[in-house]
């Protein structure tokens, strides 16, 4: 009785712990680097969301890229791509790309994708893309 008893208070505690975890965001979780400070990299997360049409996940996203102090945010809602780009500092006039791809998938799921790009010898914060970049993607959905 007293093995019961200890192992249901180990229990208890575990599982009191693993809620008390934040688990990371599912645009976290999806968010990736690729390439290098020689050829550039590449700054991607996704999501997918169930229960917003594609028209409300394209509007919400294209008004988070413009609000959100991206440079000139150009929406093409039939290919369902949304394009900007931030000047990038000392780059005499360079810009880093950003593209976001809206998809409606089977089953009534939106995915919007997020992809910032940069050129070779520019660097950015790989967690600064990856808070700017979720901002975007999750936008979506609220």
């Amino acid at each position: 009785m007293r093995t019961i008893a200890l192992l249901s208070a180990l229990l208890f505690s575990f599982s009191v712990h693993a809620a008390d975890t934040p688990s990371p965001r599912m645009c976290e979780a999806n968010f990736a680097v690729e390439g290098s400070f020689f050829s550039g990299k590449s700054y991607k997360t996704w999501n997918e969301f169930s229960g917003i049409s594609y028209d409300t996940a394209f509007r919400k996203t294209a008004q988070a890229a413009a609000s959100g102090g991206w440079g000139t945010v150009t929406p093409n809602k039939d290919a369902g791509i949304i394009t900007a780009s931030q000047t990038v500092t000392m780059g005499q006039g360079a810009t880093a790309p950003l593209s976001i791809v809206v998809q409606e998938k089977k089953g009534g799921v939106v995915r919007v994708e997020a992809i910032f790009s940069t050129s070779g010898g520019q660097m950015a914060s790989a967690d600064t893309a990856k808070t700017e970049l979720c901002k975007l993607v999750e936008a979506a959905g609220e």
